[in-house]
């Protein structure tokens, strides 16, 4: 197993997690509001929130990515099994 498909699966564990998920869900909410709370007038307070929201879910992307990386890089190695399979096919047949 690579590299790529071992934090593929750690990372596929995690995002099936419920309590993460919950975890997310719960801040996400949280920070909403927040958001919601804050005086328009307290400009950075509200650009903070907004850097947090952000934050939250460029983490949960990168762990997305890391799974479609993986299942990637697995139907790649199939695809290379596959071509090498047949080539070793096409090379041990006969001509005529």
């Amino acid at each position: 197993m690579s590299d790529t498909t071992h934090k593929a699966d750690q990372c596929n564990r995690l995002v099936t997690d419920p309590f993460l998920k919950q975890a997310f869900k719960d801040v996400r909410d949280a920070l909403h509001q927040k958001f919601e709370q804050a005086s328009v007038s307290d400009g950075d307070t509200l650009l903070d929130i907004r850097k947090m929201l952000h934050l939250l879910d460029s983490v949960w992307a990168n762990l997305e990515r890391a799974v479609s990386d993986g299942k990637l890089e697995q139907y790649r190695a199939e695809q290379e099994a596959k071509g090498s399979f047949l080539g070793e096919l096409n090379g041990n047949r006969e001509t005529h």
